[in-house]
């Protein structure tokens, strides 16, 4: 049941003043989605549900994160111990990154998800793509900043738990040279190093399978420092 954005407000100030004086960085990145949502009233914002997930989903990544770095070394690894691979890669790695760096992207997606122009049409793809994944025995993540943000509509891991950060495109796509080019400069920028780009057919039969098999063996095969591009076309 999703929440009533009043109550998305109250917890997004208490978890401003809460991180400003030991993690200034998480306030201030904070502090730019509350402004943001600052004069929009509560009977618009809930008839905007992408922008009430993205804030739920926010929180939760922040109150987990925040409350991580308040334990001591010890038992952050105890705690970071029992998430998925993926779910370590995005606490450790991207969404500490996140926090720290500018984000270029944010005025952009900021604008099209209160305007609405983020579909999401094919989140049921991606999610069968997930799910032929973890039924491979991986796991799989999907996360709004990481798709607005860092050009990944999914992180995976295979049986040998490297994190993959995961675009998919159609063939069809006349942008697809240019969207090739614009998520290699944005993996670089966030200082993801290990990626993979897959263009399909999308009339094939058990397309999502097969991507699904596609990730899954190449998070186990592609080293560092590698963005490699695969093509599910026949």
């Amino acid at each position: 049941m999703q929440r009533a954005p009043d109550d998305i407000r109250s917890d997004l100030n208490t978890l401003i003043e809460e991180s400003r004086s030991i993690f200034p960085k998480l306030a201030s990145r904070l502090d730019e989605i509350r402004c943001w949502i600052a004069k929009k009233k509560s009977g618009l914002l809930k008839s905007k549900p992408h922008v009430l997930q993205f804030l739920e989903e926010l929180l939760s990544d922040a109150t987990f994160w925040l409350e991580a770095q308040l334990l001591s070394e010890e038992d952050r690894n105890t705690l970071f111990a029992q998430l998925t691979p993926t779910e370590q890669y995005w606490y450790k790695v991207l969404f500490t990154n996140w926090i720290n760096e500018r984000d270029p992207k944010m005025p952009t997606w900021k604008k099209n998800l209160m305007a609405g122009e983020f579909k999401a049409n094919d989140k049921s793809f991606i999610d069968q793509v997930c799910q032929e994944i973890e039924s491979l025995g991986g796991s799989t993540l999907n996360s709004y900043i990481a798709d607005l943000s860092m050009a990944t509509d999914f992180i995976a891991s295979g049986s040998r738990t490297l994190p993959l950060c995961v675009q998919v495109t159609t063939l069809n796509d006349i942008h697809s040279q240019n969207k090739q080019r614009e998520w290699q400069s944005t993996l670089t920028y966030w200082g993801i190093n290990r990626a993979l780009f897959v263009s399909f057919n999308p009339r094939l039969t058990q397309v999502e399978q097969r991507i699904g098999l596609s990730v899954f063996q190449h998070s186990d095969q592609i080293q560092g420092n590698c963005y490699f591009v695969d093509s599910i076309d026949k």
